[in-house]
């Protein structure tokens, strides 16, 4: 029943002769096996909280070596439609789960902190992933899962801004969520979620008619639902959990939004768009990305990869994203997770990518 509902509401006719195994895509495998791997390190414990951790960063990393640049087998697959919506689903159930776990099962501390990385990383990569993907969707219930998955982890303004600030005006001074070059990870962090809230009130308030800063949030702003619904959650984590749970939703809150603007700082590091005598911009090109054609995060991470491709056509379904060559588009020299990393220590990243964005801007310095 329910899942005919989310067929229904992603456009989707079954065909009676429809068999699963056909169906079944390189994404669910990887997507969902880690979810799985949690939810038996929830309930079990001890060794079982290794292996989330082994298979999104030890195994992901080696994959990502192996198979960088793997072609796949473009299905017309039922799960172009329902993967997305059943993961933001699972995301939920999973995030009850990690506070619960986390704050009243009887496991020990060291325990308990491999739980917690577990959760993190896989909020950070698949969940806001699986966010993302939905906001860019024009139907309805498929929109309102992907902001409700960000409301969950207070972060629900990236709704609005994501769409209504960083593809417009991507690789330009008016979007907070490109990092600039030589700017660390951690000041951009600051900038990128004050500018990033800021930029998508005032984008929303425009929208609907309202003087800039006439009125900080009308009933009709998107912007009431974010931070109503951000206490809502808090409120009844704190009322039905209690205050260690509370602390722990909070953490794991912070850790999906590092991961968010991490993502962010690794795709457009340093590359802009230059502003014409009239205080214009040229188009969105390839070049204006940095991508990983990486295979494994690839697929964990609903292509969000390829990220040129994407804002070339920010409406296209992530099955459908195409690899850029590295002739067009810049690529980043490691797999993601690799590269989130190494933003988080300056003098490494700068070593590592000052030489790739002189490199591509010299070489293409009349794109920009």
């Amino acid at each position: 029943m329910f899942l005919n509902l989310c067929w229904v509401s992603s456009g989707i006719t079954l065909h009676p002769d429809i068999t699963m195994l056909r169906y079944v895509s390189v994404f669910s495998v990887v997507t969902l096996l880690p979810a799985g791997l949690l939810l038996c390190a929830s309930t079990f414990g001890g060794f079982w909280t290794a292996f989330p951790i082994v298979i999104l960063s030890v195994v992901s990393h080696i994959a990502d070596e192996l198979f960088e640049n793997r072609p796949d087998t473009q299905i017309e697959h039922l799960f172009k439609n329902t993967l997305p919506l059943f993961l933001a689903l699972l995301h939920f159930a999973l995030l009850v789960t990690a506070v619960w776990s986390l704050a009243y099962q009887p496991f020990t501390l060291p325990t308990k902190f491999a739980l917690f990385v577990g959760y993190a990383i896989y909020f950070a990569h698949v969940s806001n992933a699986v966010g993302h993907e939905l906001i860019h969707r024009t139907r309805r219930f498929p929109y309102a899962l992907g902001k409700w998955l960000f409301i969950s982890i207070l972060f629900g303004h990236h709704a609005s801004s994501h769409r209504l600030i960083h593809h417009p005006y991507v690789a330009t001074r008016y979007d907070p969520n490109t990092a600039r070059y030589n700017e660390n990870f951690y000041w951009f962090f600051v900038r990128a979620w004050r500018g990033s809230f800021l930029a998508g009130l005032s984008a929303e308030n425009e929208r609907l008619g309202h003087d800039v800063g006439s009125r900080a949030v009308a009933i009709k702003n998107p912007y009431f639902t974010y931070i109503l619904g951000s206490f809502l959650c808090l409120g009844l984590i704190a009322s039905l959990a209690g205050w260690v749970a509370f602390a722990i939703y909070l953490a794991l809150a912070f850790t999906s939004q590092a991961g968010l603007l991490v993502t962010d700082y690794v795709q457009h590091y340093g590359l802009t768009r230059s502003e014409g005598p009239d205080g214009k911009f040229p188009p969105v090109a390839p070049h204006h990305s940095w991508n990983s054609p990486h295979w494994f995060t690839r697929n964990l991470t609903l292509n969000a990869p390829l990220h040129s491709d994407h804002h070339s056509k920010p409406n296209r379904p992530y099955t459908d994203l195409q690899i850029h060559s590295k002739e067009t588009a810049p690529q980043l020299p490691y797999s993601p997770g690799i590269m989130s990393v190494l933003a988080l220590y300056p003098p490494r990243w700068r070593k590592v990518m000052h030489p790739l964005v002189a490199k591509w801007a010299m070489r293409h310095r009349n794109l920009q």
